[in-house]
C-alpha cells in the first residue's frame, strides 16, 4: 500500500495455482488425486490505483532448476531474497484481455518484523500459514504502466496438501498498520468443510513480539456483486466501512476495509474466499476467462 493510500500493489507466486480449472481437471484425472503442481503455477499480480490498474495470471510450467530455498522465477518473473530484502521482478503481460497490455517492473519488500509464527489452520493440519514479515516498507517501481511508490507491505505463506475446496468452507484474513507504524494487526477465520473453525487474531511488534488481541468478534460486512457473504474479526461492537473494492469475483472478495482493531482506528486489508464455491461448475468456467494458459 502506498503511503498515501491511494495505490496498491499485490502479488501472488503460486507453485499449483488453486483456482486453475486446469489444474482441478489434472488432479481429478491423475491417480490417487495427485498432479504436478509446478505444471500449474501462476505468478498473479495485481495494481490498483488512480493513475493505472492492471491484473495478470498466466499460468506456466516451472522446472526444479527455476526454483531454490532463496528463489522463484516463473516465467519472466521472479523473486527472491538479497540479503534481508525481497526482490520482486515483473514482466508479465495483462489477462485476460487479448490486448495483453505489458505489466513490468520491480517491487523491493523491506520487512521490518520477522515472525516466527508457523501455524495449522485446519483440524487434520493438512494446510499450514506463515506470517513472514507481518510488517514491512516497500518500494514500487513499474515501467509499464508507469507507476512508482512506497509505503507499508506485508508477506506470508500458505501451502496445503490437498485443495483448498476439500478442507474449507471459506475463510476471511486481514491486516493492517498501526497508527504509530510499529506494529502489524492480523486476523485469520476460517471454516471447514466439517464444521470445525479457527480465529487468529494478534499483533506483531517491530521487536518481533506477538500479543493476542482480546475482544475481537466476527461481524458481517455485507455480501457482494456475487452473492459472496464477508465477515471479518474486529474489536467487539466495532462499525466497519468498505472503503474501496478491489476485487470482486464468484468466489473471491479483495476491499480496504476502516474500522476498529485492538483499540486503534485503521484501515486494513481485507480478503474473503469461498472455497467451496471452487467444486462449481459454473466458477470455474468464469475462473478460465480470467487468466491464460501459457505452457
Amino acid at each position: 500500500m502506498s503511503a498515501d493510500g491511494r495505490s496498491a500493489i499485490v502479488v501472488i507466486a503460486m507453485l499449483g495455482n488453486p483456482f486453475s480449472p486446469a489444474y482441478a481437471r489434472a488432479r481429478e484425472a491423475a491417480s490417487a488425486g495427485s498432479a504436478d503442481a509446478l505444471a500449474h503455477s501462476s505468478m498473479n499480480v495485481a495494481l490498483y490505483g488512480d493513475a493505472a490498474s492492471a491484473w495478470t495470471l498466466a499460468e506456466r510450467r516451472v522446472s526444479p532448476a527455476e526454483r531454490s530455498g532463496g528463489s522463484l522465477a516463473i516465467g519472466a518473473s521472479s523473486m527472491r531474497w538479497e540479503g534481508d530484502r525481497l526482490v520482486v521482478d515483473i514482466d508479465e503481460r495483462t489477462t485476460p484481455f487479448t490486448f495483453r497490455r505489458p505489466l513490468r517492473g520491480r517491487i523491493v519488500v523491506h520487512p521490518e518484523a520477522a515472525s516466527r509464527l508457523e501455524m495449522v489452520i485446519d483440524e487434520h493440519g493438512l494446510h499450514r500459514w506463515w506470517p513472514v514479515a507481518p510488517l514491512a516498507r516497500i518500494e514500487v517501481d513499474l515501467q509499464e504502466p508507469r507507476v512508482r511508490f512506497s509505503g507499508h507491505g506485508y508477506h506470508d505463506a500458505n501451502a496445503g496438501a490437498v485443495p483448498l475446496e476439500a478442507t474449507f468452507e471459506d475463510w476471511s484474513w486481514s491486516r493492517a498498520r498501526s497508527a504509530a507504524g510499529d506494529a502489524a494487526l492480523v486476523t485469520y477465520d476460517v471454516a471447514c468443510s466439517s464444521g470445525a473453525t479457527r480465529s487468529l487474531a494478534f499483533r506483531v511488534k517491530k521487536s518481533g513480539d506477538v500479543e493476542d488481541l482480546a475482544g475481537t468478534e466476527r461481524s458481517p460486512l455485507g455480501r457482494t456483486f456475487w452473492g459472496l457473504p464477508r465477515h471479518a474479526r474486529v474489536d467487539g461492537g466495532a462499525p466497519m466501512r468498505v472503503v474501496r473494492s478491489l476485487e470482486n469475483g464468484p468466489f473471491y472478495a479483495r476491499a480496504l476495509v476502516e474500522t476498529r482493531l485492538g483499540g486503534e482506528r485503521v484501515v486494513a486489508m481485507h480478503e474473503q474466499l469461498a472455497a467451496h464455491r471452487l467444486r462449481r461448475a459454473w466458477v470455474r468456467f468464469c475462473t478460465k476467462h480470467k487468466m491464460r494458459i501459457d505452457g
